[in-house]
C-alpha cells in the first residue's frame, strides 16, 4: 500500500474482467496494480491522485457480495469538456454530458460495467 493514510475503495463486481478491460482499454487512467483474475486497481489524474480498486465478490478472503448499491466516485478532471471529448474519441459512452451543477463543478458521467458513477469534474470560477 503506498500511503497508509489514505482510503482505498474496492468494489466488489461479478463483471471483474469487464471493469478490468474498460478501464484498461477505454480510460485514461493508470493501473497500478494487477493481479489476474483476483484484483486490479487504477489511478486518475496523476502520481498523487486518487486509486479505485476492483475485485470480484469472495477474492479478498471475506464475504462481500457483488457491488449492487450506488456509487459515484468523483474525480478531478482538470477540464472537464476536455475529459470528455477526449472519453468520447476513445469510444467510452457518456452517461450524462459536462454541464454546470449549482454546488460550483462542471461535471460529466461516465458509468464503468460495474454500475460505477464516474464523475469527472472541474471547480468553476466563482462569480461576483
Amino acid at each position: 500500500m503506498e500511503n497508509e493514510n489514505t482510503l482505498y475503495p474496492i468494489v466488489h463486481t461479478d463483471r471483474f474482467a469487464q471493469c478490468r478491460a474498460f478501464y484498461r482499454d477505454r480510460m485514461a487512467v493508470e493501473l497500478t496494480a494487477d493481479i489476474e483474475g483476483r484484483y486490479f486497481s487504477v489511478r486518475f489524474g496523476g502520481p498523487e491522485g486518487p486509486v479505485l480498486g476492483f475485485t470480484p465478490p469472495n477474492a479478498m478472503d471475506g464475504q462481500a457480495e457483488a457491488f449492487r448499491g450506488g456509487l459515484t466516485v468523483s474525480i478531478p478532471a482538470g477540464d472537464a469538456d476536455r475529459a470528455e471529448a477526449e472519453l468520447r474519441r476513445k469510444g467510452v459512452e457518456i452517461a450524462s454530458p459536462s454541464s454546470d451543477k449549482p454546488w460550483g463543478w462542471r461535471s460529466f458521467l461516465v458509468r464503468d460495467p460495474a454500475g460505477v458513477e464516474l464523475d469527472f469534474f472541474h471547480v468553476l470560477p466563482q462569480s461576483e
